[in-house]
């Protein structure tokens, strides 16, 4: 008689299936989406003022661009929902004990949120 059931499945997963390279793929884009919304940051920001704009008397923005932080909303609230995404689908194949969670979806679920929050704040 067997006494432990479980000692006698075997593992019938032949290699990732398509919600853990769905899983892969979403961390990826959504890491595109959070380097697109560092470099919108990068470029809606004020404008420096250094001894070449002074000479040439160049005029520099000084206030944040609001159109491109309107954009950078966006991206937040798009990448949110990819990490949103990400972690319901790890949460319902998260099974057996050599699955683990995508933590690079929650690291981004947590910096969209928290940008997001503060754009909700400050505009």
């Amino acid at each position: 008689m067997v006494e432990n059931n479980t000692d006698m499945q075997a593992n019938r997963r032949k290699g990732p299936d398509l919600l853990i390279k769905t899983l892969r793929w979403l961390g990826i884009f959504g890491w595109f989406v959070m380097i697109a919304a560092l470099y919108i940051i990068d470029m809606a920001k004020p404008e420096e003022e250094n001894m070449f704009t002074r000479k040439l008397a160049v005029s520099v923005r000084k206030t944040w661009d609001p159109e491109l932080i309107q954009y950078l909303f966006y991206l937040l609230i798009f990448g949110f929902c990819i990490s949103v995404i990400g972690i319901v689908i790890n949460s319902r194949r998260h099974h057996r004990k050599d699955d683990r969670f995508r933590y690079i979806l929650i690291t981004l679920g947590v910096i969209s949120f928290f940008g997001i929050i503060k754009y909700l704040l400050k505009f």
